[in-house]
């Protein structure tokens, strides 16, 4: 294990204990976690037959000594999820890995290639209320090229202080509705310099999860 002057484990090394801890390596039915009386998100009309394998990249972007989580607001013109605050991430293809899956979809979206991005591991399914089962992987990028979000995918890119995701007072579950069905999602907002960001539902949860992970806390402990 890498260590510092202080000794202090290198970011790389903590990122690869965290991708190792209980709670990254179970698999989370985020919707269901919250609402025990449903089987999927009111925006659906009936549960989904599978579950849509995807992945997405969890990019944590050191500089000078200072790390960030990047994440995307979705161009509003995207047929779903339009608007919110996601990773870089999509379907994965068949041929394709959940790692291969997240690279391809973080250089397409962001511009941030894959020999940028030293991956230290991943998390275990999360599966959402419209049919997803997301892979999250952890991406360490030292030498961050530029980031030119993909205007077609995403309307902007931006990124959060490491800190805030893992401080656990910046997890919440808040309510939404959908037509007349009130429902429970996980939320980690952010307010700092610029408009307050609006984290919430699958990319929230995951973040829990990292939350959780950092801290060596199992879901649900």
């Amino acid at each position: 294990m890498a260590l510092d002057s202080a000794g202090v484990p290198s970011i790389a090394d903590r990122l690869r204990r965290l991708c190792e801890a209980e709670a990254a390596r179970a698999e989370r039915h985020l919707f269901r976690e919250l609402n025990p009386d449903r089987l999927h998100s009111p925006q659906l009309s009936s549960p989904p037959k599978r579950f849509r394998p995807a992945s997405v990249l969890i990019p944590i972007i050191e500089r000078e000594g200072r790390h960030t989580v990047l994440l995307t607001v979705r161009s509003p013109t995207m047929p779903s999820h339009a608007g919110e605050i996601s990773f870089p991430g999509g379907g994965q293809r068949q041929e394709e890995s959940v790692i291969e899956t997240a690279l391809r979809e973080a250089e397409e979206e962001v511009g941030l290639t894959p020999d940028a991005v030293d991956v230290v591991g991943t998390f275990a399914i999360h599966y959402g209320g419209l049919g997803y089962a997301v892979t999250p992987v952890v991406g360490l990028v030292t030498a961050p090229p530029p980031i030119i979000p993909c205007p077609r995918e995403v309307d902007e890119a931006f990124e959060v202080p490491l800190d805030h995701f893992i401080d656990p007072s910046s997890h919440q579950v808040t309510e939404r509705q959908f037509k007349d069905v009130v429902y429970r999602m996980y939320a980690a907002p952010y307010e700092g310099a610029g408009p307050r960001r609006n984290v919430w539902g699958l990319t929230a949860g995951i973040l829990h999860t990292f939350m959780r992970a950092w801290h060596d806390r199992p879901i649900g402990s």
